[in-house]
């Protein structure tokens, strides 16, 4: 079968620059994972505010709602406060203190949001987010988990949030070390912000679609100090993109005014 001349010349720049096909084959495998993602995983740490600045963000689509699901970590659903109700609906699956079910049995474990269409409350201030606190028990003890919950898009990003905990094998294989233990937090951001505009070039992400907001965000709090592991979380992406992107900015410069903003 004959080569044509454009796919040879593509393979020997692919060659040049170092990014082999392998290497091609690996990062569309990367962002077609992302793209869409269905479950978003925050660990236990993140979600409680022991290793975030803010609560963790969930977006509510119209049409679309959003599980909070806390089976992974063992835990049972005690109390929730949802403090501004007046465009969202919140359901559990089982008995639970703050919706008006008490019970003993059947203990909540998955919390399900709903965007609705904005209603007038008296003594409530209209706005675009609110904050929802859940207090769970489990082995460990009692837990308190904060989560903002605000206004998304038209596309809905995820469907669940699973919480897990921090010493399973998976959050440990997708949590390594501090990324930035060899390079500076202004260091990594420019080198991501190289391999976002690597990966356009290599026709593995477009600008219009959600996974490049979502990897913007991601930028924005690394440039502004947040820890990397952090804001992946807090944005809805994987440590697996965050190393690709890595990956993708050593392989060749990209002039300043080509980086995303």
């Amino acid at each position: 079968m004959k080569t044509s001349l454009q796919q040879r010349i593509t393979l020997i720049a692919l060659i040049s620059t170092g990014f082999g096909l392998t290497s091609v084959f690996s990062s569309r495998s990367v962002f077609a994972q992302e793209t869409p993602s269905s479950v978003r995983r925050v660990s236990v740490p993140v979600a409680t505010g022991q290793s975030a600045a803010s609560p963790v963000l969930i977006e509510l689509s119209p049409g679309y709602g959003v599980n909070i699901s806390f089976i992974p970590t063992g835990e049972t659903v005690e109390k929730v406060w949802f403090d501004n109700p007046s465009f969202a609906t919140l359901d559990a699956d089982g008995c639970l203190s703050g919706l008006g079910r008490e019970c003993q049995q059947n203990a909540a474990t998955v919390l399900h949001l709903r965007r609705i269409n904005s209603l007038n409350m008296p003594g409530l201030a209209k706005t675009n987010s609110t904050l929802l606190t859940v207090v769970t028990a489990g082995a460990a003890g009692r837990r308190v988990y904060m989560f903002r919950v605000a206004m998304g898009g038209k596309n809905s990003q995820y469907h669940t949030v699973e919480v897990t905990p921090k010493e399973t094998p998976e959050v440990i294989a997708n949590n390594p070390p501090r990324l930035t233990s060899v390079l500076t937090q202004y260091q990594d951001s420019q080198m991501m912000s190289r391999g976002l505009v690597v990966a356009q070039q290599q026709r593995l992400i477009h600008r219009d679609s959600p996974l490049w907001k979502r990897i913007e965000n991601f930028l924005v709090s690394v440039k502004a100090g947040e820890p990397i592991e952090v804001a992946a979380a807090k944005s809805g992406i994987s440590l697996q993109l965050v190393q690709r992107l890595q990956e993708l900015g050593k392989t060749s410069p990209v002039p300043p005014q080509m980086q995303p903003s």
